[in-house]
């Protein structure tokens, strides 16, 4: 079993994620990531500020941690504020590294100076978990029709009939479906959303796929922590969160249907099959497959990107691009001992020649 950082040092860690103040105990965090010779950035002295996604958080507590080892003069403070505050931020240049589950909008985009003022590269993947809390169920399998139904209100009792059909042999009891979404803006939202409309039957999720949550059913808690908390504290509760979260919590994880008919959990092997049916786009992030036709792919699977001003302060903007190619080589190998996984090489290496421009 990992060893996990307390909840409420992990609480902590995502308001001020800094080199040498916050660490982890995570397994990974006894692993060697140095290489036989020094880092780039291993003379670099920077202070860095960002700001955004709540799903990379436990990496990037962890990259941090580590990079610090490698690069001691340079110093990585990072607010878990959820991807569109993270953009706000960015757009108002008041930190120098965005952490965002999703691209920028055209009118993002021209906020920060137009088409390529920004670099935005993918820098680690991971599964979004359906997280539960039913005390007395082990095991529970969902499908792309039944989940749009349950987060969308349509399906209000655990014992309904169509969670039935999908869990022979499991004594589902007659709790109420209490559900949990994020209420701020959040990049996690997007794709979790984005999945249940591309992935169950036409009409069964209409609503629009935003980083803002649109649909009638349930309550809002703010970042990912907020979501498993408030499913920790209800019976019955569900909600959607990065991996680390739920296991974190010893919440239920649901396996999910995908399109080759098999329950597949969100493993880094799995979410690694899934991110492999991605397509590059030219702004740099990915448009992503939620109904890969592998067997062993888990179908609601993400990237997570890094975006900072190509042109900003010469001093920081160095050990910036430093730091993303740390992250895009020694910090791949951290990933699946956080419960993320590791990019493709076939989007690392243009991921890298963008940092690196």
């Amino acid at each position: 079993m990992k060893r996990r950082v307390p909840v409420g040092l992990a609480t902590l860690c995502a308001f001020a994620l800094v080199a040498t103040a916050c660490g982890s105990s995570s397994k990974s965090a006894t692993t060697n990531t140095t290489n036989s010779t020094p880092a780039a950035g291993a003379k670099d002295t920077a202070s860095l500020s960002g700001a955004g996604s709540t799903f990379v958080q436990s990496m990037l507590q962890e990259w941090i941690k580590q990079y610090g080892k490698v690069a001691p003069g340079v110093s990585i403070n990072y607010q878990g504020v959820g991807s569109g505050a993270g953009i706000q931020q960015l757009t108002a240049k008041t930190v120098d590294i965005a952490g965002s589950d999703v691209g920028l909008k055209p009118e993002e985009q021209a906020a920060t100076g137009g088409p390529g003022a920004v670099v935005t590269v993918p820098w680690v993947a991971g599964g979004i978990a359906v997280e539960y809390n039913l005390a007395q169920v082990k095991t529970l399998k969902l499908s792309p029709d039944t989940l749009a139904d349950i987060f969308s209100g349509k399906i209000a009792k655990w014992d309904d009939a169509a969670i039935k059909a999908e869990n022979s042999g499991v004594s589902l009891p007659s709790t109420g479906i209490q559900v949990v979404h994020r209420s701020d803006g959040s990049g996690t939202t997007q794709v979790f959303t984005s999945y249940l409309k591309a992935a169950a039957a036409p009409g069964l999720w209409d609503y629009p796929t935003d980083k803002d949550w649109h649909a009638p059913a349930g309550t809002g808690a703010k970042g990912s922590d907020g979501v498993t908390a408030a499913v920790k504290q209800a019976d019955g509760a569900i909600g959607y969160a990065e991996v680390s979260f739920p296991k974190q919590s010893s919440l239920g994880t649901a396996t999910i249907k995908n399109n080759g008919g098999q329950f597949v959990g969100p493993t880094a092997s799995a979410v690694t099959a899934a991110i492999g049916d991605a397509t590059p786009k030219d702004d740099g992030t990915l448009t992503l497959n939620y109904t890969p036709t592998s067997p062993t792919a888990y179908p609601i699977s993400t990237t997570s990107y890094l975006m900072f001003y190509k042109d900003g302060d010469p001093t920081k903007t160095v050990a910036l691009k430093h730091f993303a190619q740390w992250v895009l080589t020694d910090g791949q190998k951290l990933a699946e001992g956080l419960d993320y996984a590791p990019l493709p090489q076939s989007i690392l290496t243009p991921a890298m020649a963008a940092v690196s421009g």
